[in-house]
């Protein structure tokens, strides 16, 4: 009669946490909890694994029920039967061969006449049969943390006020963000200020030199400025020499010159005012700092530095006890913005993991 003994064992596992081989060995399933892999990015479901322990060996008839429920037996035929496959087995693994016990595992024999179990990847949990291992990816996500102070506890009357024990200092301290904030501010308000005293002195002096080209048209040779006082002379029937005389096809030069000078005071008028439009947009928004690298030495330091000023950035530079941090600093409005100097400084230097360090 043959029977398929893995079958039976197989079955057997799903239903107990531990089966004996009476005169063999025992199987001992063990439980284990879902687990994720980070680095694989997948989660794998509840599962039982399976261990083989030749110390077990007094039966717990389970097996023997089985066998006699499947093959319409007695209990002492299916022991019988037992007794025979365990007999073959132990022949085969002394002749060092391996016995395959297919949705089980494999079994064999070391160099210390020990037997040793290779489990398959069968999950003998129930609840979880037949669930896959999930794929996932992380998500990226930042948040600002802001600290709120405690408010201060006043002591009972009656209750000795606790002794405060010193706290390490730490970068974190809420008088170190604070001056990082202000300085900002006061950065752009600055800046606002320089570049409307610098558009209202270029104004006034494009103001002063129209009027020193009008004075100057004024006294030009051939035109005549109008007289004040009594002795105005009359110009009428008065014929102009012929050195002054202009034809009616020729304009005077003289006139042309004031509207090319009003031509050009408007276009430098319109450039100043592009130029406090857009220092206005720069002094508005948040600021954000992004951090390229963190270097040990100066020299690379300067390099880099260098090169973010050449390419119209605006280099962000602190000096830490892991190193120097390099990296740019601006004020956005939106998230584009930030997206753009990102691609910016990746496209730049080559780093991949630029991080933001303040935003």
């Amino acid at each position: 009669m043959q029977i398929d003994f893995a079958a039976h064992i197989e079955r057997l596992l799903f239903l107990h946490d531990t089966l004996v081989i009476p005169g063999f060995g025992g199987f001992t399933a063990t439980r284990s909890p879902a687990s994720a892999d980070y680095a694989g990015g997948s989660v794998a479901p509840p599962s039982k694994t399976l261990s083989f322990n030749e110390n077990l060996t007094v039966d717990d008839g389970l097996l023997a029920n089985e066998i006699a429920q499947a093959q319409h037996m007695s209990l002492d035929e299916a022991r019988k039967v037992i007794q025979d496959f365990v007999d073959r087995t132990q022949l085969l693994l002394n002749q060092r061969e391996i016995v395959n016990l297919p949705g089980v595992g494999r079994l064999y024999k070391n160099y210390v006449q020990k037997i040793q179990f290779l489990p398959d990847a069968a999950n003998f949990s129930a609840d979880a049969y037949g669930l896959p291992p999930l794929q996932f990816s992380p998500i990226a996500r930042s948040r600002e943390v802001t600290e709120t102070p405690a408010a201060p506890t006043i002591p009972a009357a009656s209750e000795p006020a606790p002794v405060a024990t010193p706290a390490a200092a730490s970068p974190s301290d809420i008088e170190i963000p604070s001056r990082r904030e202000r300085s900002p501010v006061m950065a752009g308000l600055l800046a606002v200020l320089l570049l409307v005293v610098s558009a209202a002195g270029a104004y006034w002096w494009l103001q002063q030199k129209k009027k020193a080209g009008e004075q100057a048209d004024a006294a030009q040779p051939g035109v005549e400025t109008p007289a004040t006082g009594p002795e105005r002379p009359s110009l009428e029937n008065v014929a102009p020499p012929e050195s002054q005389a202009v034809s009616k096809n020729d304009t005077p030069k003289a006139a042309e010159q004031p509207a090319a000078k009003t031509d050009d005071d408007k276009t430098a008028q319109e450039a100043a005012q592009k130029r406090m439009e857009e220092a206005r947009k720069q002094a508005s928004g948040r600021q954000c700092i992004m951090i390229v690298a963190t270097l040990q030495s100066q020299e690379n330091v300067d390099k880099l530095m260098a090169k973010l000023r050449a390419n119209n950035l605006t280099p962000y530079h602190l000096k830490t006890a892991k190193g120097h941090q390099v990296g740019i600093e601006f004020r956005y409005t939106s998230q584009r913005d930030i997206d753009d100097h990102s691609a910016i400084l990746q496209q730049l230097t080559g780093v991949e993991d630029v991080w933001i360090k303040q935003r």
